[in-house]
């Protein structure tokens, strides 16, 4: 499956990609398509007083095997095969910015709960039942899944992004499906909770 590279940083500058002038980046990024076995070498030089940073990402099988300097580099992998790469300069602290909304339905809210661990959470799921709650444990944030998954199937109504921490600097998104009931009033019920892992 190819791979698509995002490429972003918190300041604007110029960028090199494999040693090939990539033109000026800015806070949007850069796509790239890429491989399942790719060695990557990324150049950003900053405008302004920051040191430019240079970057090497090594995929093996469409995961990340190396992405060094692990204090300025952090990849995201998505489930539709984008890795979305933020690299940070040394002088800068980027800002959390609330780009993205968190999604005002039952399936983030009962997933931000879980992993807060507020006992209320099981107040969302229609039934008393252990199989309906999923081990969140190897989880430690969530975030609105941008798509639906290929091999989701269309019977959920609800979907979200589970963060796992695989390194350092790499996070993999697990896609988090449910099947909701409506009660009236805009409320709904998770009925059935599953968990694609990427």
């Amino acid at each position: 499956m190819r791979k698509t590279l995002l490429i972003e940083s918190a300041g604007d500058g110029v960028l090199y990609v494999n040693g090939q002038f990539c033109g000026p980046m800015e806070r949007e990024g850069q796509a790239f398509p890429c491989g399942e076995n790719e060695e990557v070498y990324i150049q950003l030089f900053p405008f302004g007083e920051q040191t430019p940073l240079a970057a090497k990402l090594l995929l093996r099988g469409g995961r990340v095997a190396a992405l060094v300097p692990q204090d300025n580099c952090y990849a995201l992998l998505w489930p539709d095969g984008i890795i979305q790469l933020e690299l940070r300069m040394q002088v800068m602290e980027r800002e959390q910015e609330q780009s993205r909304q968190t999604a005002a339905n039952t399936l983030m809210q009962y997933l931000n709960m879980q992993l807060s661990g507020d006992e209320q959470a099981r107040l969302l799921l229609m039934q008393q039942d252990e199989r309906i709650a999923p081990d969140l444990s190897a989880y430690h944030a969530v975030v609105p899944l941008r798509f639906a998954p290929l091999d989701a199937d269309e019977r959920y109504d609800m979907r979200a992004g589970l963060v796992r921490r695989i390194a350092p600097n790499v996070a993999c998104v697990d896609a988090a499906l449910a099947m909701t009931v409506p009660l009236g009033q805009g409320r709904r019920l998770i009925e059935k909770i599953e968990i694609l892992r990427t």
